[in-house]
């Protein structure tokens, strides 16, 4: 399979990003940024093949799906200033998501065991993917953001096999790829986050500042990681019941739950195929739809994508590739309108409903 290649200027990649996030970018400099996206297509097909090779060996069950980071995405996180008016983004050949493999875990216990499977010797001895940083820097699990979002994820800079020791250089040497590892418990709370966020036309995982949204989700996150984790790592003066008190009182005001459980399930799991463009649209009645496409291979569908992410008529599209389609449905339920997990784990801690 055939694809694209990353511009052969990374200092293109970066004056492009820089004019992007200083607002005088050309067309052209959103098709070096869209080609420098579009190539990380590759690093997904190396890291996919190598990751779920490793998680066949285990003995428990880990769902595993895999992400080409939005256009619309991109441009918005170049776009997005602190609260002095800067750009958060500097430089966006560093940006370390653009691919992206996601894998979701029964339980802690499990998805620390397999983290450190990934990080012995024996798993990294046969290749050359290197590990960019410290292992608990991006631990959110130890160290919630203060949203409440909860994971822990490993930046890798990709190198295929051979590729160091021959010095058989290929373009999408030195990419880099976000591995994500969650809990169902957290993968939920984050689902519910994205979900409710696009229906209420909100940022709440984008906010610089807490809001009473905000406060909403950043507690149901620490009363998910009490009661099914059972560790304390927010909120560290606040008794679980006053929390619970509050996160009652807020959605009193609010009425997050009662929308999220409005939401319809999809039922139309046949559509999916190995290679989806996910298109959420506003249906007739102005509520947001559904629309599955589906394609044999790589290119055509990330094309697509970009095609629906520049149109007006589309709120949110993505291109998302799995073996599974049901492990598809589940890794990427935001897509699918179904927070039910989340619902169902908040409203068991007490009165909410």
């Amino acid at each position: 399979m055939a694809y694209p290649e990353p511009p052969l200027s990374k200092s293109a990649v970066r004056r492009a990003g820089q004019a992007i996030s200083t607002g005088v970018a050309k067309d052209q400099d959103f098709q070096i940024v869209d080609q420098w996206r579009a190539a990380h297509g590759y690093v997904i097909n190396t890291f996919q093949a190598w990751i779920k090779g490793h998680i066949n060996k285990q003995p428990y069950y880990v769902e595993f799906a895999q992400r080409l980071k939005r256009r619309n995405t991109v441009i918005d996180k170049l776009s997005r200033k602190n609260a002095a008016g800067q750009p958060l983004i500097s430089d966006v050949a560093s940006m370390h998501d653009f691919a992206g493999c996601r894998m979701i875990f029964d339980n802690l216990k499990e998805l620390q065991d397999f983290r450190s499977y990934m990080h012995s010797s024996q798993t990294m001895r046969n290749v050359e993917h290197q590990l960019r940083h410290d292992p608990n820097k991006y631990n959110y699990i130890e160290h919630p953001k203060f949203t409440g979002y909860r994971g822990i994820h490993d930046v890798y800079r990709h190198f295929p096999r051979g590729s160091i020791r021959q010095q058989q250089k290929k373009p999408w040497d030195g990419l880099l790829v976000e591995l994500q590892y969650r809990t169902r418990a957290q993968h939920a709370w984050a689902t519910a986050v994205e979900i409710s966020d696009l229906l209420d036309g909100e940022r709440t995982k984008f906010e610089l500042d807490t809001s009473e949204r905000g406060r909403f989700f950043a507690i149901a996150s620490e009363i998910i990681a009490r009661r099914h984790e059972h560790i304390h790592r927010a909120f560290t003066e606040i008794p679980t019941s006053d929390l619970q008190a509050e996160l009652q009182v807020l959605e009193d005001k609010l009425g997050i739950l009662r929308r999220l459980e409005l939401l319809k399930q999809f039922e139309d799991e046949e559509k999916l195929q190995k290679h989806n463009v996910l298109n959420i649209y506003r249906g007739e009645n102005g509520n947001p739809a559904l629309e599955v496409i589906a394609f044999k291979s790589a290119t055509p569908a990330i094309e697509k994508a970009s095609e629906l992410e520049a149109s007006d008529d589309s709120l949110n599209a993505v291109y998302v590739r799995s073996d599974n389609p049901k492990t598809l449905r589940s890794a990427y339920r935001n897509y699918f309108y179904d927070p039910i997990d989340f619902v169902q784990i908040i409203q068991s801690e007490g009165d909410l409903d």
